[in-house]
């Protein structure tokens, strides 16, 4: 009913077109796998991403409660000096107020016994 040229060609045909669609299924196949790969790929990263969003959060939080600390020492740190500047000062006012105390007290001795050994014998 076929010749056998024609019915070969027809094979043939077949043949080549059932080895296309083979071909394509495989490549369809591997295009799927591949697009799987990467959507698993791009998963991951996005939760590497969250995660390292997350740890960066974390440490701003942390550098920003150290900048407040820093600050608050800063402020104890100056108040600590304004105190110990009046300390010094008050120390040296002390200082003066003795020196003064002891020349007075030289003086004072001088003149008593100025007045009770040379002035008794005049």
């Amino acid at each position: 009913f076929c010749g056998a040229s024609r019915c070969s060609a027809a094979m043939a045909q077949s043949d080549a077109r059932q080895a296309a669609l083979l071909s394509s299924e495989r490549k369809l196949e591997e295009a799927r796998r591949q697009i799987h790969s990467a959507n698993r790929s791009a998963l991951e990263t996005e939760e590497v991403g969250f995660q390292t969003l997350t740890e960066l959060s974390r440490q701003r939080e942390s550098v920003e409660r150290i900048g407040a600390h820093v600050q608050e020492v800063d402020d104890n740190i100056s108040g600590a000096r304004r105190v110990m500047i009046q300390m010094y000062r008050r120390a040296m006012a002390k200082r003066a107020a003795l020196w003064c105390m002891l020349i007075i007290l030289v003086i004072t001795i001088v003149v008593v016994f100025y007045f009770l050994v040379i002035k008794k014998d005049h």
